[in-house]
């Protein structure tokens, strides 16, 4: 116990540590007290991100069941999502931002900042259906804060700014988590999970189209 309670909570505590390489490191969420292996983002934006959700190439696929979305899957090396559980232990032990970032085909960049990003218990935009649009989209997703499980991991994100249009906030703000085999038929044909609302304007998990015939541009 003493030796969690001397690890870092997330990875702007590791950064503002003097830590500046980005990587794999150990943090222990303060509410849950379970140590978990995250990604270090020490470079983007000043710093201290932790990463939620990576895809890069397609290949991890995201059509998933909710307990593989609870739990993580993936390569935090390479494409993952972190896990529902493990982003609202993160998200809830105080106030965080979520951060956005879109690459097209072009090398285009794009971001998305919300001030306020949470999912707690009482759960990267443009026009984010960019994600599952044939296009060769890069997205990271960065950690701020969700519901629990009992309450389907709801989702509170505001305070947009970036240089991407806002697709995610205005719609699926207060949205709860669902995955194809949660009976959400928005989550099937997407095939991946997502905070749905009849069914998405912005969705970073749903299918990774790599024909680079399908070009699409961020504008």
């Amino acid at each position: 116990m003493q030796h969690a309670k001397n690890c870092p909570i997330d990875c702007a505590s590791i950064y503002y540590n003097g830590v500046r390489r980005s990587g794999l490191y150990t943090v222990v969420p303060s509410l849950a007290g379970m140590a978990v292996e995250v990604y270090c983002d020490m470079d983007t934006d000043g710093g201290g991100w932790t990463v939620i959700q990576r895809r890069v190439d397609g290949s991890v696929s995201f059509d998933r069941s909710w307990r593989d979305y609870r739990d993580g899957f993936g390569d935090l090396h390479s494409e993952f999502w972190l896990g529902n559980d493990h982003i609202h232990d993160l998200s809830t032990q105080g106030d965080y931002s979520l951060r956005i970032n879109l690459e097209d085909w072009s090398n285009k960049y794009k971001h998305a900042l919300y001030q306020s990003f949470r999912s707690v218990s009482s759960g990267p935009v443009g026009d984010t259906r960019t994600a599952s649009v044939p296009s060769r989209v890069t997205s990271v997703v960065f950690v701020c804060s969700v519901e629990d499980e009992e309450h389907q991991y709801r989702l509170h994100v505001s305070g947009f700014s970036g240089s991407a249009q806002d697709s995610f906030s205005w719609y699926h703000d207060k949205q709860g988590f669902s995955t194809p085999d949660s009976g959400n038929i928005c989550a099937e044909i997407s095939h991946g999970g997502w905070w749905y609302n009849q069914c998405f304007y912005a969705n970073l998990n749903g299918v990774y189209y790599r024909v680079s015939a399908h070009r699409l541009t961020l504008t």
